[in-house]
């Protein structure tokens, strides 16, 4: 009897272990959802770009983007860049208070600049990063239905007023790139698809697009992202990136399941990720193929340190890389801070650009210098300097 009660016990912990492995994102999701529904009349209030405040980085004051770790090349080159970047940042928005958090909440405003993406770029370009209303992380998953795809509205929304602004007011005909992550790279597709791809003068001026760390379908490229295209080797230039970090067995269940991206044509406004050809752009080789790129090849990543706040020094040879299926699969890195916040599904989404941040480093030189260099690009400052 006694043998019976344990061996029934074991099967119940094993099927619960089981749908908590299975529904993993869900779970996430359901300890950040709000309990109301999405309401326009209770949303915090908008920010104002034309005041500094809003903006978490500026080319022009001392903040988060202009940090170099030990061992980066080339050094802050703000000063004389002859390119800008607009970086959006990822979901740091985790409370279930509501379906967008205040663009000045302290916590998800630290959390943005501690994670040290937008300094990546600091080499080539001159940085402009803005905050913004944020979907909760909750707004992603399956359940959340209109009201997470209402409060992606209202994020996209500050996203482009903030990109508008910063052409209006300090771009002055200046080539740029275009950053982003997760949520971030969510807002930029539909950036590049409604205000980039219709308008031939800004296409000209993009030099790249790095929209990391959420699905890309590949189908874009014929519809709402033409004619732009996909970046298929370093030094290109007008094109669009994107990669998701998972390890060698990761189970990128989200992508299957519940993604979705904007889509003007749906009746809901987006349309499902599931079964669709996915972009994914090796960020050490930088060529769009399922070449093993040798973990010797990477140029070296940091994170932040938890001590100094800064970010630490750069280490190379962190893992070996290879596209397949869509999805950036990697070996394990030896350094544990590396993997310390992987999220469900051994899926390094954290590390999406921590991992390879000396590498994207120098493809955003690359890029930048081959740009400037075209006979048909319009004038420009001494381009960035080549380590």
């Amino acid at each position: 009897m006694i043998r019976r009660i344990i061996l029934i016990t074991l099967a119940v912990l094993v099927a619960l272990c089981f749908a908590a492995y299975h529904f993993r994102y869900d779970l996430l999701a359901f300890m950040v959802t709000p309990a109301g529904p999405f309401d326009p009349a209770h949303v915090p209030r908008a920010p104002n770009y034309a005041d500094a405040a809003t903006w978490l980085a500026l080319p022009d004051r001392q903040d988060s983007a202009d940090i170099v770790p030990a061992g980066a090349v080339p050094g802050d080159n703000q000063g004389r860049a002859p390119a800008d970047v607009f970086y959006i940042h990822p979901t740091t928005f985790v409370d279930a208070a509501g379906w967008n958090g205040p663009w000045n909440d302290p916590a998800a405003a630290g959390l943005a600049a501690e994670l040290g993406q937008a300094a990546i770029f600091n080499g080539c370009c001159q940085v402009y990063a803005p905050h913004y209303r944020q979907a909760t992380l909750a707004a992603f998953a399956a359940e959340a239905g209109s009201d997470g795809r209402r409060a992606l509205d209202l994020a996209y929304g500050d996203v482009e007023r903030a990109f508008r602004h910063y052409l209006a007011a300090w771009n002055k005909g200046r080539p740029f790139i275009l950053v982003a992550h997760s949520q971030g790279a969510l807002h930029l597709q539909r950036l590049l698809a409604r205000v980039i791809a219709p308008d031939a003068a800004l296409r000209g001026r993009l030099i790249a697009a790095y929209a990391v760390g959420y699905p890309l379908p590949l189908d874009q490229f014929d519809g709402p992202l033409a004619p732009l295209k996909p970046c298929r080797s370093s030094g290109e230039t007008g094109c669009v990136l994107a990669w998701s970090t998972f390890a060698r067995d990761g189970a990128p269940d989200f992508y299957r399941r519940t993604a979705e991206i904007w889509n003007a044509a749906s009746p809901t406004g987006f349309s499902p990720v599931a079964g669709r050809p996915i972009l994914c752009v090796n960020p050490v080789s930088f060529r769009m193929d399922e070449v093993l790129v040798p973990r010797e090849a990477n140029r070296g990543g940091t994170v932040r340190s938890i001590t100094s706040g800064t970010l630490e020094a750069l280490t190379p040879a962190l893992v070996e890389s290879q596209c397949r299926a869509g999805i950036l699969r990697i070996s394990e890195p030896e350094p544990f801070v590396f993997r310390a916040m992987l999220l469900p599904g051994r899926d390094y989404h954290i590390y999406d650009f921590a991992l390879f941040w000396q590498d994207v480093r120098l493809d955003a030189v690359a890029r930048v210098n081959g740009f400037v260099a075209r006979p048909e690009a319009a004038p420009a400052p001494a381009p960035a300097p080549t380590p």
